[in-house]
């Protein structure tokens, strides 16, 4: 996770069962992964403290992610009933904010499109989630920077 407002960070990984693991995940993401694993109690308890407690549902923070039905199904899974969420309990989808600005929504797929926003995409790695959640960050800061200059 990637706070808007300031940048700052959050990455923990879950346990998981190994034998439930994909191949090409096991091959190309397992090795990336940290040492130390979260239970779902633990994590939940982080991640609140990182994205801070809010007494009313409409000042809780909002979760983007590009093509949000991914993230939001383990969100759900890890969190249980709304009313436990740290975050409203609508994802937001960034695929669905390109689209309505006219852009396409897999444009995150394209160097085109981090050209036209200043970003280095070369500068994130890959297969990891913080990095994906910094360069979503930064993609929605420019994309949000770009916008504005245009009106």
């Amino acid at each position: 996770m990637v706070k808007y407002e300031d940048g700052s960070e959050l990455y923990l990984e879950l346990e998981y069962d190994p034998s439930t693991v994909e191949p090409w995940v096991a091959k190309r993401v397992i090795p990336l992964l940290a040492e130390k694993k979260y239970s779902p109690a633990a994590a939940r308890k982080v991640i609140t403290e990182f994205m801070g407690e809010a007494k009313k549902e409409k000042d809780k923070p909002f979760l983007i992610s590009y093509v949000n039905q991914f993230d939001a199904i383990y969100w759900y899974k890890l969190f249980g009933s709304p009313k436990d969420h740290p975050a409203f309990w609508i994802p937001l989808d960034f695929a669905s904010i390109l689209f309505a600005h006219g852009y396409p929504p897999n444009s995150l797929g394209h160097h085109k499109f981090y050209k036209e926003l200043g970003i280095d995409k070369s500068k994130y790695g890959e297969h990891n989630a913080l990095e994906d959640a910094r360069l979503l960050r930064d993609v929605y800061v420019a994309l949000i920077e770009t916008l504005q200059s245009r009106n």
